[in-house]
This record gives structure tokens, C-alpha cells and sequence, in this order.
């Protein structure tokens, strides 16, 4: 008795099974087409009845249908023609990654009377749909004025969501004296830009250095995009301080008041910051005496009578002052 019962539902399963793979005709090949992305709403990829071998008439009656996989429904059906056209508009960086060689989107048509299942892949074509930009505007540098000829400094690269021949390809340096560009290339294929210090920089001469960086991608025609590159000429000690004579005569009265003004040094140095800053001091050629008589103050240069001056002891002074840097 039992076995009787495992032999019937043994071939009732086995009768299900044939009878699902004779009403399902599945096409295993896929039937391929490329597409660029960017296409307008509406046109036409291809007529999908005549590529698959399929009666348009009869398509409305055997309820064709198109399913989309893992994506959104870009492309649809016309039930009437049998043309597969785009539903909305696609953006290839949009659905795939840019650096990802290949876009497909893999879609399913289903007909019934009979059932007909068939593959279907779009792949989507790069346009140059994209400019190359920079993530900051403004690049800021720091360099010292003794930087030798040939150091380099390196740029943040530019970037560009289209792939290949339509991503960065190059950099362009706006017209100077100083500084060159150098284009490496990464192992994935990106380029990137060094700068290079091409003559020495004097910070007396120009503190300031306004480059403009322009990245040019390779499609036809090319797109640019560009960042501002501020180079600031940071000091070194590399000028002396400096008196506007060479020589000051100066009359001072006898019995002048001790404290009383002789005269203001003013020493300029061309430097910056604290390599600006100067003493002012006796040279070993000013004599005791003089010193004696005469205050120098090392920070501001002014030089006051220290003791009553006598007319008739010595009727003149004479002194060499030195301005040195802190």
C-alpha cells in the first residue's frame, strides 16, 4: 500500500516538471545594444520585434512586456511597433561608477502565447557630458625664497565623472617666470600635476605669485575647468639693514640737557617679519668717549645726551653706529 502511494506522487511530480519546461520557451543568447547615454526621452534604440524574430502585430495580443533588473526603467516597449525606445533620459555616472569600464542595463522581455522569455543588454556609451573641476577653487602654497630651482610641490588633481578618453588628460599652467608644471600619471591612468620652481624667488622683488591651473580632458571638443593657485614667497634673512645717508652731521648745543635728543636713526631692512627687526649699537670705532657722552638706545635708534657737554673740552664727536638684525 504505501508503495503504491510513493509511486503515484513520484510521477506527479515528475509530469509537473515536463509541463512547466514545454510551456516556457526561454532564449538563453542575449541580444546586445549600445547606446550613448544623454539620448532625448522618446528615441528610438531599436525595433526589438524584428531583432527577435517576433510578429509586431500580435504583440498587443500576447501581452509583451519588459522587465528592468536591478535598475530603474530607463527604456520601454511600444506594443504597436515593437520599437524598444528611451522612456528618460540616462546619465552613465549616474547609474555606474565612472571608473568602472563597462555599463549595462540588463532587462528581461516576457511574451505569453506561448511564454517567451528573452535577455536583453544595453550597454551605455560615455559622452563628454562633463567638465573637469577642482574640488577647492583656491590652492594656497607656502614656499621659501631660497627654494633652489627644481623642487617640486604637488597640485590637487582635477576631477571628471566621465570615463576614458573623456576624463582628465592634461594640465595647463598660466604664462610665468617662476614655476613650470610636470604631468605624472598614476597607475590607474589618472593624471596629476606637480609644480615646479623653475628660477629663484625673491620675495623683495614679489611676494606674491597668482597662477591660474587649468585641467583639459580628451573628449571632442575638450572641457576645461580651473583653480587659482596663490603662491606665497615666504622670507629668508637675505638683506642687511639700511641708512638713508651714508653720513649724518648733527649740531648740538653746549649745556644741552642731559636727555635731550641728538638724533633719530632710522634704519630700513627689506626683510619681513622678524627678520625686519633692528639693533641699533656702537661700532668698536666709536671711542669711550664719545660713548660716554652720548646714549644710544639699541631698540629705536635714538641717540640722547648723556652728560653736559662742554664746548671747550672737545668741539666734536664723532661716532660709527651699527644696524643689525635681531
Amino acid at each position: 500500500m504505501d508503495f503504491k502511494l510513493c509511486h503515484r506522487s513520484g510521477v506527479r511530480y515528475v509530469s509537473m516538471l515536463i509541463f512547466f519546461c514545454v510551456a516556457v520557451s526561454v532564449i538563453s543568447a542575449v541580444t546586445h545594444y549600445s547606446i550613448p547615454e544623454e539620448m532625448e526621452q522618446g528615441s528610438v534604440v531599436a525595433n526589438l520585434a524584428l531583432d527577435l524574430g517576433l510578429d509586431a502585430k500580435s504583440l498587443g495580443r500576447r501581452n509583451m512586456r519588459l522587465d528592468v533588473i536591478a535598475n530603474k526603467r530607463y527604456l520601454e516597449i511600444n506594443k504597436d511597433t515593437g520599437e524598444l525606445f528611451v522612456s528618460e533620459k540616462i546619465d552613465r555616472e549616474y547609474i555606474c561608477n565612472s571608473k568602472n569600464p563597462s555599463c549595462f542595463l540588463k532587462m528581461d522581455v516576457t511574451i505569453e502565447n506561448p511564454i517567451r522569455l528573452f535577455n536583453i543588454e544595453v550597454e551605455i556609451m560615455d559622452i563628454n557630458d562633463n567638465a573637469p573641476f577642482f574640488r577647492r577653487d583656491t590652492m594656497h602654497l607656502d614656499i621659501s625664497e631660497s627654494t633652489s630651482p627644481g623642487e617640486r610641490f604637488s597640485l590637487p588633481n582635477a576631477v571628471d565623472p566621465d570615463f576614458g578618453s573623456n576624463s582628465v588628460k592634461n594640465y595647463h599652467l598660466s604664462k610665468n617666470q617662476h614655476f613650470a608644471l610636470e604631468i605624472q600619471t598614476g597607475r590607474d591612468g589618472s593624471k596629476f600635476a606637480d609644480l615646479i620652481v623653475k628660477t629663484s624667488l625673491d620675495r623683495e622683488k614679489q611676494a606674491v605669485h597668482n597662477l591660474i591651473l587649468t585641467a583639459v580632458d580628451g573628449g571632442v571638443p575638450t572641457r576645461t575647468g580651473t583653480a587659482s593657485i596663490i603662491v606665497r614667497v615666504l622670507d629668508v634673512n637675505d638683506n642687511a639693514p639700511s641708512f638713508e645717508k651714508e653720513k649724518y652731521v648733527v649740531d648740538v648745543m653746549e649745556n644741552s640737557p642731559i636727555g635731550s635728543l641728538v638724533i633719530k636713526l632710522n634704519a630700513t631692512d627689506l626683510d619681513e617679519g622678524s627678520n625686519s627687526e633692528i639693533v641699533y649699537s656702537y661700532s668698536l670705532y666709536t671711542s669711550e668717549r664719545t660713548q660716554k657722552m652720548f646714549n644710544l638706545n639699541p631698540e629705536n635708534g635714538e641717540i640722547r645726551v648723556k652728560e653736559m657737554i662742554n664746548y671747550e673740552d672737545l668741539k666734536l664727536y664723532e661716532m660709527e653706529i651699527i644696524a643689525s638684525d635681531k
